[in-house]
């Protein structure tokens, strides 16, 4: 059977202080209080805690084993306290995140280190992927929230769809991209569909969603057939494989800012308006968010809407 824990805290204050009036002082009770307490703890426990020596006590063997065990007790007990504190004014968790590869390595980390400024006690669990691989996860309870590209979608900026609710976070401006030596063999200024067509191209996924959009999105229409150099799940990989003359991408505006000023890249353009990649956050529908979900949401939403804008 356990010791009385109000025994123990005042022994843990006599021994700190080695001293009933001090300990008396920082428990706000009598030296008889403190006294008595002592003498039924040393009665519980059959042991001499203390001997007393002149006007100071000296802890026994008895009294410094148990000290040894109590004073990590007290310690862990403060900070606990201390951070349930805290927790009612500072934020505090790991959040579990989904995003797109792309957007997650770069747009996504940047608002995450400015919202860690803010909240240090903030840590992050990090997943990228494409969509169909995160939004199970995030329905099986895997992810917190997540975010996901739909290329030029057409959808409202917020719906509601299988449990789930979809709220447009920013849109990224695509572009066709190519190396400026492919430009000028096969294309030599030409944006005809007819001369674009039967070119090589580099795609993230085989069935070639990116550059189908694109296609889609200038001309209405789409090549029969699609020759695809290199599919690869990185922008950078595409961007690469461009510049290298393997085919044509599509790949985010921000990404190749620096190649197309310095002519290394030529972005394809038509008449039409630039197609755009949308991010959403999605979220379950019947999941209540914390404190901390709901305001890093409404924090990231603001950063990105920034970022956008500049």
């Amino acid at each position: 059977m356990l010791p009385d824990f109000n025994r123990l805290r005042v022994f843990f204050h006599v021994h700190q202080a080695r001293s009933v009036g001090a300990a008396a002082l920082a428990l706000h009770v009598t030296q008889s209080a403190v006294s008595q307490s002592l003498a039924k703890l040393e009665a519980e426990l059959g042991a001499q805690l203390f001997i007393r020596r002149h006007r100071a006590i000296v802890p026994t063997a008895a009294g410094d084993a148990l000290y040894s065990v109590v004073a990590p007790f007290v310690a862990a007990l403060q900070g606990g306290i201390e951070h349930i504190r805290r927790a009612r004014h500072e934020l505090a968790g790991t959040l579990r995140i989904g995003a797109p590869v792309e957007f997650g390595s770069h747009r996504l980390t940047d608002a995450l280190a400015a919202f860690s400024r803010a909240h240090p006690a903030v840590s992050y669990a990090l997943r990228l992927g494409h969509p169909a691989e995160l939004v199970p996860l995030l329905a099986d309870g895997q992810l917190d929230l997540c975010f996901a590209d739909l290329f030029d979608a057409r959808r409202p900026a917020a719906s509601r769809m299988s449990g789930l609710e979809v709220s447009e976070v920013m849109d990224e401006t695509l572009v066709l991209i190519a190396s400026a030596a492919l430009e000028r063999e096969h294309l030599q200024g030409s944006r005809a569909f007819a001369r674009l067509a039967p070119l090589r191209f580099i795609d993230y996924q085989a069935h070639a969603p990116a550059v189908r959009s694109w296609f889609r999105h200038h001309f209405e229409r789409v090549p029969p057939r699609i020759d695809l150099a290199l599919t690869a799940e990185s922008v950078q990989t595409v961007i690469s494989a461009a510049l290298r003359g393997m085919g044509l991408g599509v790949v985010p505006a921000h990404t190749v800012a620096r190649a197309l000023e310095a002519g290394e890249l030529v972005a394809i353009t038509t008449r039409h308006r630039a197609l755009t990649n949308r991010i959403s956050l999605v979220r379950l529908l019947d999941r209540v968010p914390g404190r901390l979900e709901r305001e890093f949401v409404a924090f990231v939403g603001k950063a990105l809407a920034r970022g956008t804008r500049a």
